[in-house]
C-alpha cells in the first residue's frame, strides 16, 4: 500500500502521494499539476502550489517583498504545513 498524506483544502478533500526520498532519508509529498488539472475549493476558489509563479492578478502581500509566486500575494491562503494553499480572487474564482 502507497503511503499518502490527507488534506481538507477548504471543504476539497486533497490525497497526496507521498515518495520515499533517499538523500533526505525522508518520505517527500508528490503534488500534482494544478494548472493542467486544476482543483477547487468547495466555494470555487483553486487550489495552487505555493511556488507556482505569480500571474498578472497577483498583488504583493508586503511592499518590500517582491511578488514572485503565489505564496508572495496577498489573495493566497496557505495551507499550514503544506506548499499548496488557495488563489482566494475572485477572477480565479469559477461559478459553482
Amino acid at each position: 500500500m502507497k503511503k499518502t498524506k490527507e488534506y481538507n483544502v477548504e471543504g476539497a478533500t486533497l490525497t497526496i502521494p507521498l515518495r520515499y526520498d533517499k538523500k533526505s532519508d525522508r518520505y517527500m509529498e508528490v503534488y500534482p499539476d494544478f494548472i493542467k488539472d486544476p482543483v477547487y475549493t468547495a466555494e470555487g476558489y483553486p487550489i495552487m502550489l505555493t511556488l507556482e509563479d505569480a500571474c498578472p492578478l497577483a498583488k504583493q502581500k508586503d511592499e518590500n517583498q517582491p511578488l514572485v509566486d503565489c505564496g508572495s500575494c496577498r489573495f493566497y491562503r496557505q495551507v499550514e504545513n503544506a506548499l499548496i494553499g488557495v488563489c482566494g480572487h475572485e477572477k480565479k474564482r469559477r461559478e459553482l
